[in-house]
């Protein structure tokens, strides 16, 4: 994949981006990243300048507002769509209605509206059919794509959102958007009783999600992990066989740490010396309580 083959966390993370880590999608982007997008991403990570001022410039610290900024950067200068507006508020009645987050054409002509987020849920089968939840429990897949398809997808078919496409007649030009929602980000199977790890190991679609007094029992499997901070969740990390590492150590320390402040942490995982080892794994590490 091309963001193994790229160094710096912003390029790396745009380079994931690229290749698609799709949980819910409506529009499919491949046909239209420019047709030497990996020579560009290439070229980007040796001088990776522009991407670094562009997520300067995002004064917001939230990873939402950090994966908008990469996916504003990669459509304007990685592919072939044109952007004419991102974040159109619809106001209404002296109220916003909603947001647009991005307004496209493709080179046939055709107008599209994307609705975008960046997200992560853990497996919770004991909440089905609500059973993809974020890491505080406050959000979860069942409502998120409810919410986009129920409402801001939805939003242009508005009196409101009427006016605000009218008030663009000469872009639209009689053309009506078609709304599209693109919800990328992972998903996180439950590692705890009854689950067997090794299964889980063979496979390359899932994260997953373990309890923290249970955490140790990863620890036949990999040899190193990193706790990785926001906003560096989407792609492997660079790492090298220079960090020195102590597994039990980190472990112990690790579970202390969720002792005194139960917030889950996001971990990347590896089983050699290098990331380019045989087994590599994003594993949220969560309170026994959670």
């Amino acid at each position: 994949m091309i963001s193994d083959r790229v160094q710096h966390p912003f390029v790396k993370d745009i380079a994931w981006l690229v290749e698609g880590h799709y949980i819910e999608r409506d529009f499919e982007l491949e046909p239209y990243w420019l047709s030497d997008v990996e020579a560009q991403l290439l070229a980007l990570d040796d001088q990776p300048q522009p991407l670094i001022d562009a997520v300067t410039e995002c004064k917001s610290h939230f990873l939402g507002s950090y994966f908008e900024t990469l996916f504003s950067f990669a459509i304007r200068h990685l592919s072939v769509l044109t952007v004419h507006y991102e974040h159109v508020q619809i106001v209404g009645e002296g109220k916003t209605l909603g947001e647009v987050d991005m307004l496209v054409e493709t080179p046939a002509g055709q107008l599209h509206q994307f609705e975008i987020a960046i997200k992560f849920y853990l497996e919770r089968q004991d909440l089905y059919p609500d059973h993809w939840i974020g890491p505080n429990k406050n959000d979860s897949l069942l409502k998120k794509v409810s919410r986009a398809r129920g409402h801001q997808l939805r939003i242009l078919e508005t009196d409101a959102g009427k006016c605000a496409i009218a008030d663009i007649a000469d872009i639209a030009q009689g053309r009506m958007p078609q709304a599209n929602l693109l919800i990328f980000g992972r998903l996180y199977s439950s590692l705890n009783a009854g689950q067997d790890i090794s299964t889980w190991l063979a496979q390359s679609e899932y994260g997953g999600w373990i309890r923290a007094s249970d955490f140790i029992l990863l620890k036949s499997y990999f040899l190193n992990f990193l706790v990785l901070p926001k906003p560096h969740w989407l792609s492997y990390p660079a790492v090298n066989e220079n960090i020195p590492f102590n597994y039990s150590q980190f472990a112990y320390n690790l579970v202390g740490e969720i002792l005194h402040d139960s917030r889950p942490r996001h971990v990347f995982m590896w089983s050699a010396a290098d990331a380019a080892g045989d087994i590599c794994k994003h594993v949220f590490v969560v309170p026994d309580s959670w």
